[in-house]
């Protein structure tokens, strides 16, 4: 798997999970308290950092609910189809 497809599917799979046990993305240290243990239990911890995965998902914010990551690190969130 490319390396931005990886970052990609971990962004998801960590909002996925974020959005399901009800995380604030307003709020870095929350986030990243919240996202630790799954993290550690995932197979993106030695691949991507929790940092950069929390980076992304505090940007979140009004993008469509609907709306996924795209494009590696230095991707965007793009309206799902």
């Amino acid at each position: 798997m490319a390396r931005d497809e990886l970052f990609d599917l971990a962004i998801e799979r960590a909002d996925t999970y974020a959005r399901r046990v009800g995380l604030d993305y307003g709020s870095v240290d929350g986030l990243t308290a919240g996202l630790e243990i799954w993290y550690l239990k995932t197979r993106f911890a030695y691949r991507v950092p929790l940092a950069q995965v929390v980076a992304v998902l505090v940007t979140r914010g009004e993008a469509e609910p609907r709306a996924r990551w795209q494009g590696g690190p230095g991707g965007a969130w793009v309206a799902e189809e």
